[in-house]
């Protein structure tokens, strides 16, 4: 049997977080597909721990890659849906 300390228990518990959470702006099957990433949603880059509110989402008309538009005191920031996997829902 394998004994895990609490340092053990947060690191895998972080490594689950980061793998499985990250920004979609939208649920559902490419027909039926809804919005869920709305203005003034509250969502934390994962690394830096920084919280950012959305501003927009910002779609192309063929939906290819969504933007999302955030602002927190003094700056805002325009996120490629490639670092979405970076941010998660606070």
């Amino acid at each position: 049997m394998i004994v895990l300390g609490r340092k053990d228990i947060v690191k895998l518990a972080n490594n689950i977080k980061n793998k499985n959470e990250s920004i979609d702006p939208f649920l559902g099957d490419d027909e039926d597909q809804i919005l869920v990433v709305k203005k003034d949603l509250k969502i934390r880059h994962i690394p830096t721990g920084i919280i950012y509110t959305v501003v927009k989402v910002i779609m192309p008309q063929d939906n290819s890659d969504p933007k999302i538009l955030c602002k927190r005191p003094g700056k805002r920031l325009l996120i490629p849906s490639q670092k979405f996997n970076e941010y998660e829902r606070q």
